[in-house]
């Protein structure tokens, strides 16, 4: 790419960090920043060395910071979560995100950088669904270099075209994110709930096998653990564990009623703590213990009759039996 290299030592006036800077592209507007009529706008790009015993102190600042490594092996600390980045990953720094980043190894580093600002929430959804860690990312570096060689042959689209491609890069990059918001849910219907509680839900029903801890749930959001919590309660009537239970006693009639699984081996599967705690978990839930269940399940449709008069009053096993998702206000009002 025909682009000078400058020499010298710059300052990044924002933070009073010295960094050698090799090349810049970007008209500067007002102080290096590009104006441009969209909700996100490119601050600086440049491709950047930190030598082999620099560092950046932790620090934050109001824009965010996209960086892929094209040479030599960094450790970057994002707001306390340590990422091993190598030559060909990709890792974007929130704005106001507390990070620091130093060379991991006794070699000179080089990586492409860019700053931009995003002023709506759906530039910081689109972000957020970006994620902060891409390895092996050839996609971002193709349209990290498609706007340096925009900028070196400039025309009146041009800054919005730069920001365009800056869109497409972040929008691959949550490409998986976005993907798990619609994947539709398992066993409990979603559709009225906020995504914090949706995704919540799905990942309980991805995850009801493991030993869950509430710090385990949380880290799949964005939210504070009371923050969630409370969410959570107030949309669903149910505590995430009440939810985690419900979820495991749905699984636990397909168990039931389709394999030859014993008791202990569905109590296993579905990860109650023991075959007593199953046990007391279904009967609370379905009105009847799982060996007795097991023993009615080919008079499924008198069972569900008998049990309270009314099939609706067992929806758990009706959803279970019928392949349908939870009403989850339904087992509130049974």
């Amino acid at each position: 790419m025909p682009i000078a290299p400058l020499s010298g030592t710059a300052i990044d006036a924002q933070n009073d960090h010295p960094f050698s800077w090799l090349f810049c592209v970007g008209r500067k507007k007002k102080g290096m920043v590009i104006i441009m009529q969209n909700s996100l706008a490119i601050l600086y790009t440049c491709l950047s060395k930190l030598d082999s015993e620099g560092t950046y102190k932790s620090h934050s600042h109001p824009y965010s910071q996209l960086n892929h490594i094209i040479k030599g092996e960094f450790t970057y600390i994002v707001d306390g979560v340590t990422y091993y980045v190598r030559p060909g990953d990709t890792i974007l720094i929130p704005q106001n995100s507390v990070h620091s980043f130093t060379v991991a190894r006794p070699e000179d580093g080089y990586y492409y950088e860019i700053k931009f600002s995003s002023f709506s929430k759906a530039d910081k959804e689109i972000c957020d669904d970006a994620g902060i860690f891409t390895q092996n990312d050839e996609h971002s570096l193709k349209l990290i270099m498609a706007i340096y060689e925009e900028n070196e042959n400039l025309t009146t689209l041009s800054e919005q075209i730069m920001v365009n491609y800056l869109y497409s890069l972040l929008y691959q990059l949550g490409t998986e994110a976005r993907r798990k918001k619609s994947a539709p849910s398992k066993y409990i219907e979603v559709v009225a709930y906020t995504e914090p509680v949706r995704c919540t839900i799905r990942y309980l029903e991805d995850n009801y096998t493991r030993q869950l801890t509430l710090d385990d749930i949380v880290s799949n959001t964005e939210l504070k653990k009371s923050s969630l919590c409370r969410i959570f309660k107030d949309e669903t009537s149910l505590t995430i564990f009440e939810c985690l239970m419900i979820i495991r006693v749905r699984r636990a009639v397909e168990l039931l009623t389709f394999t030859g699984m014993t008791l202990a081996q569905i109590s296993q599967e579905t990860a109650f703590v023991n075959l007593t705690h199953f046990n007391r978990v279904f009967t609370k839930h379905v009105m009847i213990p799982p060996g007795q269940f097991r023993r009615h399940k080919l008079m499924q449709a008198e069972y569900l009759h008998n049990v309270k008069g009314d099939p609706e009053s067992n929806p758990i096993a009706n959803a279970a039996l019928s392949g349908n998702k939870i009403d989850i206000m339904a087992i509130k009002q049974s």
